[in-house]
C-alpha cells in the first residue's frame, strides 16, 4: 500500500545567508500493507510528524521516494499533491481541525463539497457516516457545543466521508481522557476491520500503539525498532 524508501529531509533555521541545516529524517524506509493499522512511535522531536506530512504530500523529501499503491508520490507538484490527497487519504488531527461556524454535518460535508458532488448524494453519505460513528443525535450541533470525543467523532467522519483507502492520524487521542481515547482506538478498529481502510497513526504513547498491527519506532529521525507484526 505504501513504501518509503531511504527518505530524507531537513529544515533550515537562521538568518538568510546564514542557514544552518538540520536533519530531520536520516533514511527512513519501511512499508504499509494493505489494510493495516500502522503505528509509528516516538518522542517529541523524533520526526515522526514530519514524517507522516511528507508520506500525505503536505512537505517535499529532499530526497528518498515515496510510493502509494504503486504510484510515485514524492515528485508531485503541489496541484497533484491536493488533488492525490483528496482522492486517495482521509486525515484526522490531534486538535480536531473542525471549521468553528459550521454544525458537525457541515464539517463532515466538506470534503464532499471540494469534489464537487452534488447535494442530494452528499446528504445521503453524511447522514451514513454520521450512523456509523454514532453522531446521528448531535449532528446539528457546532464543534463548541460538543466533547472531545465527539468532536473527534467528527474529524474521523470527515476523514472517511470520500471513502479514502488511507487514513493518516496524528495524535488522534492525546486530547482526550482515557476512557474516550479507548473508545476512539476501538472505533479506528472497527473501522480498519468493516471497511478495510489503512490507518497510519503517529503517537508518543506505546500504551495507544498496542492496538497497531505494525509498531514502528522513531528516534533522532531514524526507524530505531519495529515492523514486526502484533497480534491485538
Amino acid at each position: 500500500m505504501i513504501s518509503v524508501r531511504d527518505l530524507h529531509h531537513s529544515f533550515k533555521i537562521g538568518k538568510k545567508g546564514k542557514e544552518k541545516k538540520i536533519p530531520v529524517l536520516k533514511g527512513i524506509t519501511f512499508n504499509v500493507e494493505d489494510g493495516e493499522i500502522v503505528f509509528i512511535v516516538g518522542r517529541s522531536g523524533s520526526g515522526k510528524s514530519t514524517l507522516l506530512h511528507i508520506m500525505a504530500g503536505f512537505l517535499t523529501p529532499e530526497s528518498g521516494e515515496i510510493q502509494v499503491e504503486g504510484v510515485h508520490t514524492s515528485s508531485f507538484t503541489e496541484a497533484e499533491s491536493a488533488k492525490f490527497r483528496l482522492d486517495h487519504f482521509g486525515f484526522v488531527f490531534q486538535n480536531f481541525q473542525l471549521m468553528p461556524g459550521l454544525t458537525a454535518f457541515e464539517n463532515v460535508e466538506l470534503p464532499l463539497k471540494l469534489k464537487g458532488v452534488n447535494k442530494g448524494s452528499r446528504k445521503d453519505k453524511v447522514k451514513e457516516i454520521m450512523q456509523q460513528v454514532g453522531l446521528t443525535d448531535v449532528q446539528n450541533h457546532y464543534p463548541n457545543e460538543l466533547s472531545g470525543g465527539q468532536q473527534q467523532r467528527v474529524s474521523i467522519a470527515r476523514a472517511l466521508i470520500t471513502d479514502p483507502p488511507i487514513i493518516f492520524a496524528d495524535e488522534p487521542t492525546g486530547s482526550l481522557d482515557s476512557e474516550t481515547e479507548q473508545d476512539v482506538l476501538l472505533l479506528i478498529q472497527s473501522l480498519n476491520k468493516t471497511r478495510g481502510i489503512t490507518f497510519v497513526i503517529i503517537t508518543h504513547d506505546d500504551e495507544v500503539a498496542r492496538t497497531a498491527d505494525r509498531i514502528y519506532k522513531m528516534h533522532d529521525g531514524e526507524l530505531v525498532e519495529g515492523g514486526e507484526q502484533h497480534e491485538i
